[in-house]
């Protein structure tokens, strides 16, 4: 599996992880407010909007194939997912423990869902780890060549503040990528939350948070360049309006630096392209991004 297949499965973990988020942040509220009435009505609402995040990572999942393995892969796979196995156990757990001492239809259903999106965060890490795996003539090619492999990178590579070095940018051009809807979205959450609405703050947040952060960016002026090789491209399509987009990722493997960047209708890059990015340093928001050396390979 090359490079833009892992990366295309790494984009539908975050529909596996938001009906997790969202419902243990539901349960918690209604654990804390008492078990009362209104927060169960809330409850239900979630419960059905997490279901559409859910049915549409089982359908994802239920129609990825994997590639066959053999006994020995199997192991390896095994041995790197165990420590999800035994998380399983909490959310079995919860589920028990809301049939036997909640005893609440709605918290039962709800725990089940976290429970269901649980799986399909497991399938997917799953099948990046197959992903990942290399038949001998590619790990020998990739060590003859010095080549890096995915499960060298980190989430921590992507999430980390990088701040230098510091990049000068104009004013008027670091006004220019502001993203004033978002920023209207986010503004709730300067003013006195309510137990009930944490939810929708917390679903506005995982949305927002990137154009708050880059705000910051732009006030402070904390730009940074970061050069790496494109090791992903992940081609998406909209229907409202009608336009595709492709994700591109640039990862600088000797920093340990990975940042992710947008274009649309017509992709230049391809993986392996040396490609140099000026981004803010909080929000990793890309503002100008070149091709340094082409892979003609």
């Amino acid at each position: 599996m090359m490079w833009s297949e892992n990366r295309g499965i790494e984009s539908y973990i975050f529909f596996a992880i938001f009906p997790i988020v969202i419902n243990i942040s539901t349960n918690a509220i209604y654990f804390i407010s008492g078990k009362s009435y209104e927060v169960i009505e809330i409850i239900n609402e979630f419960n059905g909007f997490t279901l559409f995040t859910l049915l549409f990572c089982c359908i994802v999942n239920f129609f990825t194939k994997d590639r066959k393995l053999s006994d020995d892969e199997i192991k390896v796979i095994n041995k790197k997912m165990y420590g999800m196995k035994l998380l399983n156990i909490v959310f079995i757990g919860y589920i028990i423990f809301t049939i036997f001492i909640v005893r609440n239809v709605s918290i039962m259903v709800s725990a089940l869902i976290m429970y269901i999106g649980y799986i399909n965060f497991y399938m997917f890490k799953r099948r990046i780890k197959i992903g990942s795996i290399l038949s001998k003539t590619q790990k020998n090619w990739r060590e003859f060549h010095n080549k890096p492999s995915y499960e060298d990178i980190s989430l921590l590579w992507r999430i980390k503040p990088m701040i230098t070095p510091h990049v000068s940018v104009r004013f008027t051009e670091r006004i220019k990528h502001i993203n004033l809807i978002g920023l209207i979205f986010i503004l709730p959450l300067f003013g006195d939350i309510d137990l009930i609405a944490i939810p929708i703050m917390i679903i506005i947040c995982m949305f927002s948070i990137s154009d708050f952060l880059y705000l910051i960016d732009a006030i402070l002026g904390l730009y940074t360049e970061t050069e790496g090789i494109c090791t992903g491209i992940v081609m998406k399509e909209s229907s409202r309006p009608r336009r595709t987009s492709y994700e591109v990722y640039a990862t600088d493997f000797f920093n340990e630096r990975e940042v992710k960047f947008r274009v649309y209708d017509y992709c230049k890059y391809n993986e392996n392209d040396v490609i140099k990015i000026i981004h803010g340093g909080l929000s990793k928001k890309v503002i100008e991004a070149k091709i340094v050396s082409k892979n003609f390979m």
